[in-house]
């Protein structure tokens, strides 16, 4: 006797609550870099020279005033930070790679956390580590993952 498929099995109706619980992470996570990276790019609307004027000048003069560390170690980092933001979000969203653009996600979150540890902004650091502490259990329930565009 033939086994009948069991319909209910794919209906995102009948996930488990760790599917959901990821899914509700991913989204979460993957809107909040697409928003911080397109934030460095508002000022009084999006433009490129918000970013490089704006943001990227700021930080620069931050870290040249208040840390030791010589501008080539961050300067190309803050030239790229609002493009791997929003890349990383975009990817996320739509669930390209999931695992390993969360483990991307989690790197970026660790390395502006010493950013803003080496800035002396211990609120900003503990926000990150919260945000860092969101995309571990992300990561966590990845297994759990029911929709994905490339695996």
């Amino acid at each position: 006797m033939a086994k009948k498929p069991n319909q209910k099995s794919g209906s995102f109706l009948y996930w488990s609550a760790e599917s959901w619980a990821f899914l509700s992470l991913r989204l979460f996570l993957a809107l909040k870099f697409i928003t911080a990276g397109l934030g460095k790019f508002n000022k009084d609307g999006y433009a490129f020279s918000n970013l490089y004027d704006g943001f990227v000048a700021g930080q620069m003069n931050n870290f040249a005033t208040k840390t030791n560390l010589p501008a080539f170690l961050y300067a190309p980092y803050l030239h790229v930070i609002a493009y791997a933001e929003i890349l990383l979000g975009f990817a996320l969203l739509l669930g390209i790679r999931t695992k390993y653009t969360l483990a991307l996600i989690s790197m970026t979150y660790v390395s502006l956390g010493y950013g803003l540890m080496l800035l002396g902004s211990n609120d900003g650091a503990t926000t990150i580590g919260i945000h860092l502490l969101l995309t571990a259990a992300a990561l966590y329930f990845v297994r759990h993952n029911k929709c994905e565009l490339l695996r």
